[in-house]
């Protein structure tokens, strides 16, 4: 998916990463399992305080768990979900996208076939789409293309969640986002399209859902609650999980004083396209 933007170092480090946290989710090569990375890892960003993000996919009957470790001075953060659950998180929100949602960043599969990969996409269109179309009808685009498409799944998981536009924010202010911004529409357009969540002929788009604004608001409260449950359960139970998350976030951005960046990303992605407009200036 992403592979093309991870250099030969951190594919190498989170290859070898992957063989000494095997026995720590339980990996046998009787289960079918595969992993994915996600964060800062697949774009390079990064340093010395960074952790290695995880997702560990499995056929196992296991719940849902959060498995702290570490690797070569880096904290790693494993979720370990199977197959059924991931599914669920994605056709049924069973956690509010909070596993489907990743597959949306950056990520590279590991140890997966070419079918995982098309599960994890599958699973993430059907997690987002409803929203993404929410937000097309929300901000009145002209159509529906490639940008937009992209834009608008972005702007539909800062509806469920405001405080990801810290996150997103990383890859806007990734010197390369115009190649990695060309690669997401790539990958999501060509994702909905598979998953059978949007009709193309030619260049032309369509959601399928029939998605209302009246529909997305009260569906955005259900996914939200839920993620933010799933959250606290994951974090030891911590009753304050959701200010943790929060404060984190908004950390970053004025830490770094990237108050006018956020405007800037933020209208970037309200902006909208119309066919063929696409390119990035």
């Amino acid at each position: 998916m992403y592979k093309m933007f991870m250099t030969t170092e951190s594919l190498d480090f989170v290859r070898q990463a992957l063989l000494y946290l095997a026995s720590e989710v339980g990996q046998v090569k009787e289960c079918r399992s595969f992993w994915v990375c996600y964060g800062s890892f697949v774009l390079n960003q990064q340093t010395s305080d960074s952790d290695l993000d995880l997702l560990y996919i499995h056929d196992q009957t296991s719940s849902v768990r959060r498995i702290q470790s570490s690797f070569r001075g880096h904290q790693v953060t494993i979720y370990s979900i199977s197959k059924n659950d991931f599914i669920n998180d994605g056709e049924l929100r069973m956690f509010g996208g909070y596993f489907a949602g990743k597959i949306l960043n950056p990520h590279v599969v590991f140890q997966g076939s070419e079918t995982d990969r098309s599960l994890i996409l599958d699973t993430a269109s059907k997690y987002i789409a409803p929203f993404a179309e929410g937000m097309y009808l929300q901000q009145k685009r002209k159509e529906v293309n490639r940008f937009n498409m992209v834009a608008d799944s972005v702007m539909a998981r800062l509806y469920i969640c405001p405080w990801y536009h810290s996150y997103f924010l990383r890859y806007y202010i990734n010197p390369d986002f115009l190649r990695l911004w060309n690669r997401m529409e790539e990958v999501i357009c060509s994702a909905f399209v598979k998953s059978g969540v949007i009709i193309q002929d030619g260049e032309t788009f369509m959601y399928r859902h029939g998605t209302t604004v009246e529909d997305l608001h009260a569906e955005a409260i259900k996914v939200s609650a839920r993620f933010w449950s799933l959250g606290n359960y994951l974090h030891n139970s911590r009753f304050d999980f959701s200010d943790y998350y929060i404060q984190k976030s908004e950390q970053f951005i004025v830490k770094n004083n990237l108050e006018e960046k956020c405007l800037e990303m933020l209208a970037f992605l309200k902006c909208g396209k119309k066919g063929g407009e696409h390119e990035i200036q």
